[in-house]
Parts: C-alpha cells; sequence; structure tokens
C-alpha cells in the first residue's frame, strides 16, 4: 500500500523528531549512571532510582495511550519535549538520592507522552505491506541520532565535566519541537464513537498480545541492566576498568552495530517470522554475557558491543513487528500504552532485584542470573508466541 503525500511527509518528520531525541538521550547515556554514583549513591540505590524511573512509566504510559486514540499526538510529543528539557537541564544540580528520584521520576512520566505518541504514530504511518523491510530501513535513518552521542558524551563528560552532556541535552530539544510543528498527520483526532466502533478491550486482551507482552516483560531485565549497571561494571570492574571515554565508545560501537543491520533485519523477519527472530535473538544475547564473565580487555568489549548492537536491533525488532502484526489498527495507542505498561512491569521487577542482587553477592552472579533470565525468556517465547504472525494482520483490517 503507498503512503499518501501527507503521511509520507509527517514519516519523515517524525524520523527527524527521533534522530534529535536518540541524540539528545544518546550523549548522557555512558555518564549517567556514573554521574549518580560519584555522588555517593550506593548500587543499591542506584537500582531503587530506577524503580523510580520505572514508576513513572508503569503510571503514565497507560494513560497516554488512552489520550493518543483521543487527542492530537504531535501536542503530546510537544509537552514531553518541553517538560523532559526542564528535567536534563537540573540534572547537575541534584546531589542526594531523593533529588535525584524525583527527576528521574518526573523524567519518565513526561517522556510517557513521546514514548506512546510516537510509537501510535509510526504504527499508522508505515505500509501495511513489506512492513519488516520499511521498518527496519526506518530504524536504520532514527538510529544515525544516537550512534556517536555515546561517545561524544563520555568524551565530553571526561574534559568538561559531568554536567555538560546535560546542558546540552536540555538545548538539543529545539529540533524536535520544529520537526513536530510542521507535521500535519493527526491534526483531528477520532471521535469517541468512532473509536467505540472499531474496537474495545476484548480486542487489546487476546493471547496474541497477552504473549508478546509476556515476552517484552521479561526482556526488560536485559535493558535494565544495560542501562543502570552495565557502565558501572564496565568502570569498577579490574577485568576491563573502562574510562568514560571508553565506556561511551563502547555504546557507540553498539549503536553503530544497530543502525547498520536493521535494514537487513528488516527483510530477514519478513522471511523468517518474528518469532524465529525472538527466540533467536534473545537467547543468544544472553549467552553473549558470559563475555563479560569471563573475558577481559577493551579490545573484546568493543568486539561484544558490536554483537549485541545486531542481538539488540533483532530482538527489538521482532517483537515490535510482531506487535503491529497482531494489534487492531483503531487503539494504536492503548496497544502502545499495554506494551510499554509489560515492559514497566518488567523493570519495576528488574531494577531492584538487579540493584540489591549486584550489591549483595557482587557482579559476576548479577550477570549469571541475567544469562538465566534471557534464556528463560527465549524459552517462553518458544511455547506462547502464534508462528503465523502474518496470517492475522488481514483480520485486524
Amino acid at each position: 500500500m503507498l503512503l499518501s503525500d501527507e503521511k509520507r511527509r509527517s514519516l519523515l518528520l517524525l524520523m527527524v523528531v527521533q534522530l534529535t531525541i536518540n541524540f539528545r538521550s544518546g550523549i548522557v547515556s555512558p555518564i549517567l549512571a556514573l554521574f549518580v554514583r560519584k555522588q555517593g549513591l550506593t548500587i543499591g540505590q542506584i537500582g531503587l532510582l530506577g524503580t523510580a524511573g520505572m514508576l513513572g512509566w508503569l503510571i503514565f504510559e497507560p494513560l497516554s495511550g488512552v489520550v493518543a486514540d483521543r487527542v492530537r499526538k504531535k501536542f503530546m510529543i510537544i509537552f514531553a519535549v518541553v517538560g523532559s528539557t526542564i528535567v536534563f537541564a537540573l540534572y547537575p544540580s541534584a546531589s542526594n538520592f531523593w533529588e535525584f528520584s524525583a527527576l528521574t521520576f518526573v523524567r519518565t512520566s513526561v517522556m510517557s507522552a513521546y514514548a506512546i505518541s510516537v510509537k501510535a504514530f509510526t504504527a499508522e504511518l508505515l505500509p501495511k505491506e513489506e512492513r519488516g523491510k520499511a521498518y527496519g530501513r526506518y530504524l536504520s535513518v532514527i538510529s544515525i541520532g544516537g550512534m556517536f552521542a555515546p561517545f561524544l558524551g563520555g568524551y565530553i563528560s571526561e574534559t568538561s565535566g559531568y554536567a555538560t552532556p546535560f546542558y546540552i541535552s536540555a538545548g538539543i530539544g529545539v529540533v524536535a519541537l520544529v520537526a513536530v510543528f510542521l507535521m500535519k498527520y493527526d491534526d483531528r483526532a477520532e471521535t469517541l464513537q468512532d473509536k467505540a466502533e472499531h474496537g474495545n478491550w476484548r480486542s487489546l486482551l487476546t493471547a496474541s498480545l497477552l504473549s508478546i507482552f509476556t515476552v517484552r516483560a521479561l526482556y526488560l531485565f536485559n535493558l535494565v541492566f544495560r542501562q543502570s549497571f552495565l557502565p558501572i561494571y564496565l568502570n569498577e570492574s579490574p577485568r576491563f576498568n573502562a574510562s568514560e571515554t571508553q565506556i561511551g565508545a563502547f555504546l557507540t560501537i553498539i549503536r553503530v552495530s544497530i543502525a547498520a543491520s536493521q535494514a537487513l533485519l528488516g527483510d530477514v523477519c519478513d522471511r523468517l517470522g518474528g518469532k524465529v527472530m525472538i527466540v533467536t535473538s534473545v537467547s543468544l544475547m544472553g549467552l553473549s554475557y558470559l563475555g563479560l564473565v569471563f573475558g577481559s580487555g577493551i579490545w573484546l568489549l568493543y568486539g561484544l558491543g558490536a554483537v549485541q548492537g545486531i542481538l539488540m536491533a533483532a530482538a527489538d525488532m521482532s517483537m515490535m513487528i510482531h506487535l503491529m502484526a497482531v494489534m487492531p489498527e483503531s487503539r494504536t495507542g492503548m496497544v502502545m500504552g499495554l506494551y510499554s505498561e509489560s515492559e514497566n512491569i518488567g523493570g519495576m521487577i528488574a531494577s531492584p532485584s538487579l540493584g540489591f542482587l549486584y550489591e549483595g553477592v557482587g557482579a559476576p552472579i548479577t550477570i549469571t542470573t541475567l544469562i538465566g533470565v534471557l534464556l528463560a525468556t527465549a524459552v517462553v517465547a518458544g511455547f506462547v508466541i502464534n508462528t503465523p504472525v502474518e496470517s492475522k494482520a488481514p483480520e485486524q483490517g
């Protein structure tokens, strides 16, 4: 199905928005946990900060899903960009657990509106035929925005201090705002009566949707570990003893690997189906962490980053493509809200669990536990996800 000019132009502008936001978050990603750690917080407290962040997502993403089906999504994106810009500017002035908790909670709360609106926009704007191919190329473009940002953030923090990346991130949001204002699609929200005619709560609680929600919740153990604990492990572990710049380079390699592989992975997903890609990528991701337990050295770390980038791209893409194939098309906001809520539930469990485990028994056992969770996730996916994804799509029209 060919896209209209309005949809095509809006999709391009949505790419600009995500390019900008990815770059902004990428600058902060290698130093956020380190900055908090250097303020005197323990590993356990950092785990609780992750819980505070997940609480913001948990509360506001389902609400954003409801709102996204009823109002203009561009207004929600504008609100999120402005709100998160203020939060990034306030981070350097925080110095204790409670201040960081408040900032983390507010940041994820306002970004809930962004996450849901962008996911719903993407599902509505992408063509239905060869969706994996189109989505893979789309992700390749937006990944460029965050590809070199972690290296830049690590280098800037090492040379100019930890505050500078936060201030740069705060100022970048202006570009995203301009792109949002230029978008024409979704100028008028559908009425509540229209929504009632196209779907109800039963359409959101099917076995196909519940299965992918479950798999996504379990997979959040991986994402929580990478965000909150991996930079600290790489910095403090004698096996790697990585500097801020080296951690930034590692994260940059991951993002380059993601961007370089997404277009090809989209084609592969169209041919093999989401289930095969989910099971394969999640299980291999778990096994790849053995390199952190038994390996050492910066060059091994960089090679591991290249491999994990491909596996992360495959897992995230295949889960989202599967979701798009089984979701009711008239309830994109609600489905994305529930999908994100499954992430939040998984994150709420994973963040304190990994934090207290790390502090209580050490990093090696924590990473070994993560490996076990990912392998279990792959097994669950193999049993609960339906194979004929493509055959379900026409039923949702």
